[in-house]
């Protein structure tokens, strides 16, 4: 098997010019072959953000195994880097009128790298061996599924609850086992010597320092180019930016501060990309002056989000229309921006007699947004421009998410949002249904609509998630502010289609 004669495993990584940082000293990746030769490289190593909890595709549902399970394991359908849904363990699938019953058909003769046959009971195990367990991570992707069953070999039959045209984007996130297998070694055994149907299988896994895989020569799919990849976790961005620029790294997602410094490396290349998130302020609309419509609607319209995005984040991302970024499926050009109107803000505030009642503003100062404080700050200087008072309430990304979850917010907030499945689905319930974290409005309508897009497709529901998104700019319930991009270092030749999730998919990838 041909190996880089790059490659170089982590273990021996010196500091690099980003700063003092030292990457963690690790033994796993494949080594370096000896002689040499002008052979296409087939080994890559990545950086993964945090280290995955299990490799237990039953219990963990975690964002980052996905881009290990993506590799060993097969999901019935596939998302795309630009967003769309693609055939994976499935050729097809299709629903009832009403959208509650969906069956899919599978890819015949598919087996796991042991020799298992993968067909439509493998599929109903790991279905219903996530639903007996509720309080598991990947339970709240099935939350709405009532049933599973064979219908036969290769055809499996889902029967939900109530409609749900996004249901075939949740099952990009179950991979599937092998039935067999899996209680024949039981799920701790598993998770240590995982098996699957995916274009890789485990070479080696050593729990905080690398998951190894190797191409698998019996995949039932086509062969993918690069014959090992090593994801290891590195949790700082800036170590990561200097694995890239040291050589011991071949991918790494890092921040925008970083973008500049790799760019001008010329070992290096970036890719950067509008994500599947959007940066908002949250609006508690039933508190102080907030709960006057003319306020809230003078808080949107006295940020000046393109500047934010030209000059704090050095064009890093882009305005936000809406509650949905453009990769999310539901997002309609139609939707009408509030705009940046600083004369029109003063007078809507003078309109309604605001006297200058300080608004509390909650934000993170570390965690899910970079550049929160940033952010945040800029966001006060604007507001303070047109005349809104504000009380800065930072505090560490985890008090915040309490805070969040809780609905315990007095005034504004700065969070994000971003849809693991890319379907709208998943921030309507949480923006505008009843139990939503963030919907302090509690307004009827936007419950309705956010229900009903759920029992009709196509155009029919892109015209309620316009109808609903613009509606909640109008009323000021939420404040869209950007889309962050995902920016990446990798090392120069690196042929590679970034997701819009910010995970990994290599299977297309190859090197110049």
């Amino acid at each position: 098997m041909t190996r880089s004669t790059a490659r170089r495993a982590l273990a021996g990584v010196a500091t690099f010019t980003l700063g003092s940082v030292l990457l963690a000293g690790c033994a796993g990746g494949f080594d370096a072959p000896t002689g040499s030769g002008e052979t296409a490289r087939t080994s890559l190593t990545a950086a993964l953000p945090t280290d995955p909890s299990s490799m237990d595709p039953i219990r963990s549902g975690a964002l980052v195994v996905l881009s290990v399970f993506f590799h060993t394991h097969d999901q019935l359908v596939k998302i795309a880097a630009d967003g769309t849904l693609e055939p994976k363990l499935a050729t097809d699938w299709k629903a009832n009128d009403d959208l509650t019953q969906w069956e899919f058909t599978l890819t015949p003769d598919v087996t796991a790298s042991n020799g298992e046959a993968i067909d439509a009971d493998d599929v109903v195990f790991t279905y219903e061996t996530i639903l007996s367990d509720p309080s598991g991570e990947n339970y709240a992707y099935l939350s709405s599924l009532d049933s599973v069953e064979a219908v036969d070999a290769t055809t499996v039959r889902f029967t939900l609850k109530q409609p749900f045209s996004a249901f075939p984007r949740n099952t990009s996130l179950i991979s599937i086992v092998p039935a067999d297998t899996y209680q024949d070694m039981g799920a701790d055994a598993y998770a240590r010597e995982p098996i699957g149907s995916g274009p890789y299988v485990f070479d080696s896994i050593t729990t905080g320092v690398s998951y190894d895989l190797k191409r698998n020569d019996d995949y039932w799919g086509p062969a993918p180019a690069i014959e090992e990849i090593s994801l290891q976790p590195v949790s700082s961005t800036e170590s990561r930016a200097n694995g890239v620029l040291s050589g011991s790294l071949d991918v790494a997602q890092i921040g925008p501060t970083q973008v500049a410094s790799v760019q001008a490396a010329p070992s290096a290349q970036t890719f950067s990309a509008a994500s599947n998130g959007v940066v908002f302020l949250g609006v508690n609309s039933t508190a102080g002056p907030l709960q006057d419509v003319r306020v809230r609607e003078a808080v949107a319209k006295a940020i000046d989000t393109r500047a934010i995005v030209d000059s704090l984040l050095s064009g890093l991302a882009e305005p936000a229309k809406a509650m949905i970024a453009p990769a999310v499926e539901g997002f309609s050009d139609s939707v009408q921006p509030v705009g940046y109107d600083p004369d029109g803000a003063r007078a809507l505030l003078a309109e309604a007699g605001y006297d200058g009642t300080p608004i509390p503003f909650d934000y993170a100062t570390d965690g899910r947004i970079p550049l929160s404080s940033e952010v945040a700050q800029s966001i006060q200087g604007y507001l303070q421009d047109v005349g809104v008072a504000v009380d800065m309430r930072g505090a560490d990304q985890q008090s915040h998410t309490l805070k969040v979850r809780g609905r315990e917010m007095q005034g504004v907030y700065l969070n994000t949002w971003a849809p693991s499945t890319l379907d709208g689905d998943l921030p309507l319930t949480d923006f505008y249904e009843t139990a939503g974290n963030n919907n302090y409005a509690q307004d009827p309508a936007t419950a309705a609509w956010a229900a009903e897009q759920r029992g009709v497709e196509g155009d029919a529901r892109q015209e309620v998630f316009a109808k609903l998104l613009d509606y909640s700019n109008t009323q000021g319930y939420f404040v869209p502010l950007y889309v962050p991009f995902n920016n990446f270092a990798a090392v120069s030749g690196l042929r590679w289609t970034p997701r819009a999730d910010g995970l990994y998919d290599f299977t297309g990838t190859s090197f110049e």
